[in-house]
């Protein structure tokens, strides 16, 4: 078994200018490679990157040559404000389609073969076009600016764009000055449409006041106390009506107590218990089922005065009938057999008490529909006198309310005064917007005017390729040398006596130079020039051809 082995950890010593250049001068090639490499990279994307022109534009609203006392101009609001209304106009999405779709604009080939035309206009398209307001120092007369930019890699049609837009914005600001206008007049002649209705609407309220207040009126105060009397008389004698109804129900109340204590009393003497023999009871029984059968079909009789043979209750009437007879033919077979007679105990129900106590029943029945009537007719009488008590109040209501005549009639004749006031300002009103909307249709209100014409850009305003080059070639540099820095950290070897002396504490006589065969070092030589020819060829051949595209070709297309 091996013995273990005990490792010590020793710190590095720092290293000197000396050490600097012996690890710049190992990892060169991880420097000057990672540095060539972003040289070439930023050269080929400086030079395909497209070049971008801006073109632009500046425009001023002047105002108009009439004096705004008369009528506010159409077009009020601050700058902001009208130059938002002409962005959401022209800007827009419908617009901007029109515009990448002229025939002699026809932009963004490129990206509308891969994207919609609707994708394009919204992300490509609004990006590169601006309005914002202008520095307005060098206006004059109060006027107010803006500009128009559009960013572009073809500057021909970056100018013509703007010339477009420029013209889109004169004549929809003539439009829109034109419909603010129109608006204005058809704003106030709907005013003073209304205003005269009001006035006409407080005339007839003034003229129909006397009709619709008649009984409120001073000469009709004799006859609104006479109809209060009567009012108060035919009150009074509904009232005595109820409360003879109300006494009626007293008394049929009592009456139905009695009736009910008499009916206790005669089902108690209804039944009796007696002893016969089966051949009476029998002889009883077919009488008693004689009488049944007869009047049942009697009632059946009754029904079909009243129905049809196939109506349900002379169907279920004909079937009682059935079974009484069934029943009567059964005891006369049990009779004609000979049975003995024999002594039976049951019991009888008393005809005349049956009858007494129906008859209670059925006057119970006209003493509840008579007190249902008499209900009724107190709920016709509080009805009636509840009307009764209001037609009173109305009376009395303008009894009190004539005083208050004269001051409704003032009222009235007040809000007429005010109407015609008020459709007299909106009539001069209306007329000074027609004015205005003249102005408009002559061309002497506010006017936007071009304060700088658009002019095609000579030089490309993006991409800076000095920039990006040297951006691309720092940032390899940084790079390798971190790859170099890396490699330096991971090796752990002894480089030079210095090393030596510091992490053994052994004294040096003398050193020894590496001895390499000299064929393995010419090719490493070889392999190493071979390598590096290959990159810069092929660096060389790579920037070339941006170069090359960027000078000869692009121009060409």
């Amino acid at each position: 078994m091996a013995a273990p082995q005990n490792f010590v950890s020793v710190s590095r010593r720092p290293p000197d200018v000396e050490d600097y250049i012996d690890i710049l001068r190992r990892y060169r090639s991880w420097v000057i490679g990672p540095t060539f490499a972003g040289l070439v990279i930023s050269v080929v994307v400086a030079f395909f990157w497209p070049d971008m022109y801006i073109c632009s534009a500046a425009m001023q609203i002047r105002p108009g040559a009439v004096s705004n006392s008369l009528m506010p101009s159409a077009m009020t609001g601050q700058m902001a404000q009208r130059l938002q209304e002409l962005r959401l106009e022209i800007l827009g999405r419908d617009n901007l389609i029109t515009l990448i779709q002229m025939p002699r604009l026809d932009l963004y080939k490129k990206e509308r073969a891969r994207y919609s035309v609707e994708d394009v206009a919204e992300d490509t398209f609004r990006k590169n076009v601006h309005i914002q307001e202008y520095d307005t120092t060098n206006t004059t007369n109060g006027a107010q600016a803006f500009r128009i930019w559009f960013k572009y890699p073809d500057k021909y049609k970056a100018r013509a764009l703007v010339v477009e837009l420029v013209g889109e914005f004169q004549s929809k600001n003539v439009v829109l000055q034109g419909v603010n206008a129109s608006a204005t007049s058809t704003f106030f002649l709907d005013q003073v449409k209304d205003a005269k209705e009001k006035m006409e609407n407080a005339q007839t309220a003034l003229a129909s006041f006397g009709s619709e207040n008649q009984g409120r009126l001073p000469d009709s105060v004799q006859a609104n106390l006479l109809g209060v009397q009567e009012l108060q008389a035919r009150i009074a004698n509904v009232n005595q009506q109820i409360a003879g109804e109300v006494q009626r129900q007293t008394l049929l109340e009592s009456s139905l107590n009695n009736n009910k204590n008499l009916q206790s009393q005669t089902e108690q003497n209804l039944n009796s218990t007696v002893t016969t023999s089966n051949q009476a009871v029998t002889n009883q029984s077919l009488i008693n089922l004689e009488q049944s059968i007869a009047n049942k079909k009697s009632e059946c009789v009754a029904l079909l005065r009243r129905y049809q043979p196939d109506f349900p209750e002379v169907l279920a009437c004909n079937d009682q009938v059935k079974s009484l007879e069934d029943r009567k033919e059964e005891i006369e077979r049990t009779q004609s057999a000979g049975t003995q007679p024999s002594t039976t105990s049951k019991t009888v129900t008393n005809p005349q008490v049956a009858q007494q106590l129906a008859n209670l029943k059925a006057e119970e029945g006209n003493i509840v529909a008579s007190m249902r009537g008499s209900a009724l007719q107190q709920q016709v009488l509080e009805r009636h006198i509840v009307e009764l008590n209001r037609q009173l109040k109305e009376t009395q209501d303008k009894i009190a309310a004539s005083p208050q005549i004269i001051q409704k009639f003032n009222q009235l004749n007040q809000d007429l005064q005010m109407a015609k006031d008020e459709y007299t300002e909106l009539s001069t009103k209306k007329q000074l917007a027609g004015t205005q909307q003249s102005m408009e249709e002559h061309q002497v209100g506010e006017k936007l005017e071009i304060l700088e014409q658009p002019i095609t850009p000579e030089n490309p305003t993006e991409p800076n390729r000095g920039i990006i080059v040297g951006i691309g070639t720092v940032m390899g540099l940084v790079f390798g040398v971190a790859l170099a820095g890396a490699k330096e950290v991971k090796n752990t070897s002894l480089k030079n006596l210095k090393d030596v002396r510091a992490y053994t504490n052994l004294p040096v006589l003398s050193s020894i130079p590496l001895l390499e065969n000299a064929l393995l070092v010419r090719r490493k030589r070889r392999l190493a020039w071979l390598a590096w020819s290959s990159a810069l060829i092929v660096g060389s051949i790579l920037m070339s051809g941006a170069m090359y595209y960027h000078f000869v070709i692009v121009p060409q297309v």
